[in-house]
């Protein structure tokens, strides 16, 4: 595409300024961004820019709001207020796109791009260490999910990169966008929709890994469990099943090791790996009856040189995974 001087001459004039504002601003906001979300920035190309300014529908100062811009993607709807407040702690607001999160200018059958844009400037906190020609500066910053960006990168091409306008191209890209904004709203509300009868259900495996849980925050604080509980309740359930242990045996058992200083006091081992220390140790027989037996199970028992085990040597290896040293 030819681009004229007078237009080359004007994008050339702002670009070492804004390479040096994109410079602060990637720094801040991955510095600061939670680390579960993803981050990319760019410059706008020249190319681009000369066809923003040929739309006409910008002026002089508006046609630089996006000349450097980033995107801030975060998990779902749920963390757009964490981030824009994480953009509002470091950068000054001018104005949002669209302005209201109530409001849309959309007609109930669009799905035309809409994502949240701040207009914004670099925040100087007034100790002059920023020059004016980057303080002054507008950028921007888009906030959005990873499913709408997800989308973005997916059908970028067919939306805004072709020889010709193919209406069928567009009107699947748009379906997906439909469908992934509901499925959004899903996500976002999952916590006011799981509670409606058609869903407030439990089955035989929920019901059983709920009261694995409970049991494991009756004995241990919260600071000693993973965050994934529910992998911890399932690993545990398996081992007393197939030790042919109860919740309610367990609990005699780990109260009896606690009765010695030892069972959830235990402090340089995981609650699993506690719980089989204290069952060897209460009732030996339930762990060399699971590594003699002769018949098949779905688990092995995980030995470390942490447990003190004072273990018969020979072991049936099918039976163990061996990390003693």
């Amino acid at each position: 595409m030819k681009i004229v001087q007078s237009v080359k001459t004007l994008y050339d004039s702002k670009l070492p300024f804004y390479n040096r504002l994109g410079t602060k601003i990637d720094g801040l906001i991955k510095k600061h961004k939670d680390s579960s979300w993803h981050y990319v920035s760019r410059i706008k190309a020249i190319e681009s820019f000369a066809l923003k300014i040929e739309t006409g529908r910008f002026n002089i100062n508006d046609i630089f709001e996006d000349f450097f811009a980033c995107t801030i993607v975060v998990k779902n709807l749920n963390e757009i207020n964490r981030a824009i407040s994480l953009v509002d702690n470091h950068f000054i607001i001018i104005r949002k796109k669209p302005e209201s999160g109530k409001y849309t200018h959309k007609e109930t059958h669009s799905f035309q791009f809409d994502d949240l844009r701040l207009i914004c400037q670099l925040r100087d906190f007034e100790t002059g260490s920023i020059s004016k020609n980057i303080t002054n500066l507008a950028f921007e910053i888009q906030i959005k999910t990873f499913l709408q960006h997800a989308w973005g990168i997916a059908t970028h091409d067919l939306i805004y990169k072709s020889n010709s306008v193919n209406w069928g191209k567009e009107r699947v890209a748009y379906q997906v966008k439909a469908a992934l904004e509901q499925a959004e709203v899903l996500i976002s509300g999952v916590a006011a929709l799981s509670t409606l009868d058609e869903l407030n259900k439990n089955n035989k495996e929920t019901s059983k890994i709920n009261k694995a849980i409970r049991f494991l925050n009756k004995v241990w604080s919260n600071d000693d469990l993973p965050a994934d509980k529910k992998r911890l309740a399932q690993n545990i359930i398996a081992l007393i099943e197939n030790l042919k242990i109860t919740f309610s045996e367990l609990n005699e058992i780990l109260s009896a090791e606690k009765a010695l200083s030892r069972g959830s006091e235990t402090k340089n081992l995981s609650p699993y790996l506690i719980i089989i220390q204290s069952i060897y140790l209460q009732q030996p027989d339930k762990i060399l009856s699971f590594i003699r037996s002769k018949k098949e199970h779905k688990i092995k028992l995980l030995l470390t040189s942490e447990l003190n085990l004072p273990i018969i040597n020979r072991l049936q290896k099918d039976k163990i995974v061996d990390l003693r040293t």
